[in-house]
């Protein structure tokens, strides 16, 4: 095949049928393979009774390049897109993702954890918001998460007690 064949095609390669927004998102092109990703894996599998949530990174060096780019320094990998991931802690298959856009999440977007699936959340905080949203694939089983310290928050386990989902983290002591 010649290079500029293998261009054509590459060209025509999405991972999305859908428009551009109107404002500006860095984003648009991911966000509906991450959501039907999401939504298949809650309808086709079902997690063993204990799972892990915590953040993740995709390996990208060059900040220039890439969307959302982070610098996180106590991470083994540490530039690349932040993800919040959820797995299988028998099986290790990652069940729900969620990306960290940081600043560059357009202002137009509403608020991940302001309204959805568990009603408002705002008096909560953002950290419960996201505990909530990444454990509701596992909703009234019964199942135990772990959290990473960064998630231990009491209000969240208590919201996920009342969601029949069973919390624990280490609690890091902290001189401050």
């Amino acid at each position: 095949m010649s290079k500029k064949r293998f261009n054509a095609i590459l060209d025509s390669l999405t991972y999305t049928n859908a428009n551009p927004p109107q404002y500006k998102d860095r984003f648009w092109q991911i966000l509906e393979i991450v959501m039907k990703w999401n939504k298949n894996m809650t309808e086709i599998f079902f997690s063993g009774w204990i799972t892990c949530l915590d953040e993740s990174m995709s390996i990208w060096e060059n900040m220039y390049t890439c969307p959302g780019w982070m610098y996180v320094p106590r991470k083994p990998h540490t530039k690349g897109n932040e993800w919040h991931t959820i797995c299988c802690g028998l099986c290790g298959i990652l069940f729900f993702m969620e990306m960290v856009e940081g600043k560059d999440r357009p202002p137009e977007m509403p608020a991940l954890n302001t309204s959805g699936v568990f009603g408002d959340t705002r008096k909560l905080g953002a950290t419960v918001g996201l505990l909530l949203r990444m454990c509701k694939p596992i909703y009234h089983s019964g199942k135990i998460v772990v959290l990473d310290s960064g998630f231990c928050v009491l209000s969240g386990i208590i919201e996920l007690a009342k969601k029949g989902v069973f919390a624990g983290a280490r609690i890091k002591k902290r001189r401050y």
